[in-house]
């Protein structure tokens, strides 16, 4: 829950960056052809590179939940 969250919070923040900065439109996930496909990796991967990072600079944790 904890990654999805993450994941799903950086690529919204990623597609409204798209949106304003660049006029992008959103990938069109019922139409999801080549170029909507290649937007909605892009956002994914900025995302999980994102999460990566932040969590190499201990920015936020790994995990959530402590395993023993």
């Amino acid at each position: 829950m904890y990654h999805s969250t993450v994941i799903g919070g950086l690529s919204i923040g990623y597609t409204m960056i798209g949106k304003k900065l660049f006029k992008m439109k959103p990938a069109d996930l019922g139409r999801l052809d080549l170029e909507d496909s290649t937007k909605l990796a892009g956002t994914v991967a900025l995302s999980l590179w994102t999460q990566d990072m932040l969590v190499k600079q201990g920015i936020i944790p790994a995990n959530i939940i402590k395993s023993t």
